[in-house]
């Protein structure tokens, strides 16, 4: 993936750069999801570490364009409004 080191200005320009942006952004999260093996975007089940059943979409409480390997650990996550870190899950399922 061609990750944009600038930005360009120019006269007439469209909104292409924004939705390029938005799309390498969905890429990274689609990469990220696969990499720890979580359905984000999907409607899940989630048990956190004391019993606690958590059910509806997840997805990232924050939008990140980089995230780097010693954040995984730490990363928050939604639950529909519910936030949980990565290492109070116990179990995440794809309903």
């Amino acid at each position: 993936m061609n990750q944009q080191g600038e930005f360009i200005f120019q006269d007439g320009a469209t909104e292409h750069g924004y939705t390029r942006w938005l799309s390498g952004r969905e890429a990274a999260v689609r990469e990220l999801a696969q990499r720890m093996g979580l359905p984000i975007g999907y409607e899940v089940e989630v048990w956190l570490y004391g019993g606690i059943r958590l059910r509806g979409r997840l997805r990232l409480k924050d939008e990140f364009l980089f995230i780097e390997e010693e954040q995984v650990r730490h990363l928050e996550l939604q639950i529909d409004k519910v936030t949980v870190a990565y290492r109070e899950m116990e179990s995440c399922i794809r309903i």
